[in-house]
């Protein structure tokens, strides 16, 4: 059936069933929705569709991909994280297979009515800007029918704003804001983060006292990388040298740029994690960890200071591992040695060809000691039965 091939090749997937009911999809905004899903593909057209999370943006798109699939005309739908992973996976395919880069790229750009959904989650590497622009720059001048989802109208931060200015259909689910530009895990809040600044740390010694070996280069080294972040940046040093002043300054400045950013003290949030299954449920965990692994830019604080439970090592693996193979922009610090956490993890914090390690050597500014870099023996993590 024409229906049912249309339907594998939409990416669809779980969403192939996700239908409105008719009440639904005749009320504004969704019959809006709906009626440019239904219009001519001879038609050129864009749509914007942003609303707050919960608000339904993700349903709305899926009715449209398959109210056009049941009238058997073609539609695909990526989340925009996940066509840029397959886009980076395809490029190391063999030359001229079916799942080449090339292929791949054609077939998305030249699709007759694409969805990119999630469109402002993705981490904005130069890369991924390029890969962006290309896409829509060509469907916007070829007069492909295309469908932008985000939680809000502004794609600045990404580089795709020029495309806002197309007289394009706007459809605003609404819906509260999630506040998730910024959020934190531990209490580093905008207000308390607002304190710590490039500007505010001194290079002779926080406090003002004590020996700075390179205080100066981890400075200089963190402001290199907020400016323009890619790949991974590790500090790794004492306590009460710095490291987690550099971090929140980092953070200040992608806030200031648009960016979205996670502020994660490693126990609390792994603390938080537990809960939201504990307490949500399943999908209140797997939104907040996929949240997690496409945010801009994530700080994981004093990662080392958890315990380190198998469910713990999985998670920081699982959250990591995603990140690392995407080069998505993480900002690390630890007062723990490589080798006493979990091998995985440490193989990827340790690797040159994805980020910097950096050793901030100082006193503790609070004590006026030697701070140390702990090296734990490594537990056996505690099965659960």
């Amino acid at each position: 059936m024409i229906a049912a091939r249309l339907q594998r090749l939409s990416n669809l997937g779980p969403l192939s069933d996700a239908r409105l009911s008719e009440d639904e999809a005749s009320q504004e905004p969704a019959a809006s929705g709906c009626a440019f899903a239904d219009s001519p593909d001879e038609e050129s057209g864009w749509l914007l569709l942003t609303g707050s999370a919960g608000s339904g943006r993700t349903r709305l798109s899926a009715e449209m991909a398959n109210r056009r699939i049941a009238e058997g005309r073609p539609a695909l739908y990526f989340v925009a994280a996940d066509l840029l992973d397959r886009l980076r996976s395809a490029m190391n395919a063999p030359s001229g297979g079916d799942f080449s880069y090339a292929l791949l790229f054609e077939h998305v750009r030249d699709a007759p009515f694409l969805i990119l959904d999630d469109l402002d989650c993705i981490s904005p590497t130069d890369w991924a800007r390029e890969k962006l622009f290309q896409l829509l720059n060509h469907r916007r001048n070829s007069g492909r029918r295309t469908v932008l989802v985000s939680e809000r109208a502004d794609l600045s931060a990404i580089g795709l704003q020029s495309f806002l200015t197309l007289d394009l259909v706007r459809l605003d689910l609404g819906g509260t804001a999630t506040g998730t530009r910024y959020r934190e895990f531990g209490g580093m809040t905008e207000a308390v983060l607002s304190r710590y600044t490039f500007d505010s740390f001194r290079e002779q010694g926080l406090g003002g006292h004590g020996e700075a070996e390179n205080l100066p280069r981890a400075k200089a080294t963190v402001m290199e990388w907020a400016e323009r972040p890619a790949g991974w940046l590790t500090l790794i040093g004492g306590t009460g040298v710095g490291k987690t002043h550099l971090a929140a300054a980092a953070a200040n400045d992608r806030l200031a740029v648009g960016a979205r950013v996670c502020f994660a003290v490693v126990p609390e949030l792994l603390d938080a994690l537990r809960a939201s299954y504990r307490d949500d449920g399943e999908a209140s965990f797997e939104e907040t960890f996929d949240w997690l692994k496409n945010v801009d830019v994530l700080i994981l604080d004093d990662l080392g200071a958890h315990q380190a439970t198998e469910w713990a090592n999985e998670k920081l693996y699982q959250l990591c591992a995603s990140r690392y193979l995407r080069l998505a922009p993480t900002l690390i610090t630890t007062n723990v040695a490589p080798e006493s956490l979990d091998p995985r993890l440490a193989s990827r914090l340790m690797d040159s060809q994805r980020g910097t390690v950096l050793y901030v050597k100082a006193k503790d500014y609070r004590t006026d000691q030697p701070a140390i870099v702990v090296n734990q023996p490594r537990r056996r993590p505690r099965r659960r039965r």
